[in-house]
């Protein structure tokens, strides 16, 4: 029933991302082009660090369920995050993700699983080469020629023609809400919805982020109840506590 429920609200959340018409997409060619648009997305900087706190949501091939979940991130550096169970605040586990390895700590069981960093346990969005970037909505299309330009009711999609990837843009805050990665079948790979913005310092991000991966079998719902820009960060350690069991988890 929770995986059902999981799925159901990311369907949700998708519809209303994306507030995509039914009407056919028509070329903007006079209204805008691909190089203004993506001057527009690319003048949004991105933050050196992170600290916030959510709930997260997951549905992965090892694991399913929802925490509240503290999350520390310098950007190209490791992330560390401490989960909670809702409602009674006693910490169950902490997961860091580095470069080429992921490692998480069960407090109740006092074991340390390892893993390579591709290993289905935390969602793509938290990779560290792209953390922040996937958990603000600050994706950032190259720019290259294969570039098509399109609108759809109120919104602009942006299509890389040679990677076969969609950037749906809201022009009232010129940010991404979803971008989307599908194969030669034009079977859908992966997808990203960001919704909700708010207001931080003079910035706006996304309240709500939705990750989807039905080839992977992978699902994700993260929604900030806080967000803190560019704030240092003193140490992204695990901080384990001796005696602690080590597993290596296979490979898949």
């Amino acid at each position: 029933m929770r995986k059902i429920a999981l799925i159901c609200t990311l369907a949700a959340a998708g519809c209303a991302g994306t507030r995509t018409s039914v009407v056919d997409p028509v070329s903007i060619p006079n209204l805008y082009n691909a190089a203004t648009v993506l001057d527009s997305i690319w003048a949004h900087p991105v933050p050196t660090s992170i600290k916030a706190q959510g709930q997260l949501s997951m549905d992965t091939p090892i694991h399913s369920g929802t925490m509240t979940a503290d999350i520390s991130h310098r950007r190209g550096d490791s992330l560390l995050m401490a989960f909670t169970v809702r409602g009674l605040g006693i910490e169950v586990g902490r997961a860091l993700v580095t470069q080429d390895s992921i490692f998480f700590y069960d407090r109740l069981k006092q074991s340390l699983h390892t893993a390579g960093s591709n290993y289905p346990a935390i969602p793509a969005i938290f990779t560290v080469q792209s953390a922040i970037e996937n958990m603000l909505g600050l994706i950032r299309p190259t720019r290259q020629i294969h570039l098509r330009l399109e609108q759809v009711s109120d919104l602009l999609v942006l299509t890389d023609t040679l990677q076969n990837k969609a950037y749906t843009i809201d022009p009232a805050l010129w940010r991404i809400i979803h971008v989307e990665q599908r194969d030669s079948t034009d079977a859908l790979i992966e997808s990203l919805y960001f919704s909700d913005f708010f207001t931080v310092g003079e910035r706006q991000y996304p309240r709500r982020v939705v990750y989807r991966s039905p080839a992977s079998d992978i699902n994700a719902i993260l929604h900030y109840r806080s967000i803190q820009i560019d704030e240092a960060i003193d140490s992204t350690s695990l901080n384990l506590p001796d005696g602690v069991s080590r597993v290596a988890l296979p490979e898949r």
